[in-house]
């Protein structure tokens, strides 16, 4: 299984926006694991410095928001293997 890890925080400016991403398009990957990280409750880990950050399997695939159409495609990408 694939996992989509996000990492936001209370104090993060666009990360309102994410969780508006997320839910459009999300509901298309049902086989895939979305964890969301609210870095204010727990600490961020040495290879994550900013929020939002997106990774796919443990690699970095954005660092800020992509479009939906980007994400979309990432994910439709590793979907079809």
């Amino acid at each position: 299984m694939h996992t989509l890890t996000v990492y936001i925080a209370d104090d993060c400016w666009s990360c309102n926006e994410t969780q508006r991403i997320l839910d459009d398009v999300m509901p298309h990957f049902p086989d895939l694991l979305l964890k969301l990280v609210n870095t204010s409750q727990q600490p961020l880990p040495d290879h994550i410095f900013a929020v939002p950050t997106y990774l796919l399997n443990g690699k970095i695939i954005s660092l800020g928001n992509p479009t939906r159409d980007a994400l979309y495609k990432r994910l439709a990408n590793i979907s079809e293997k």
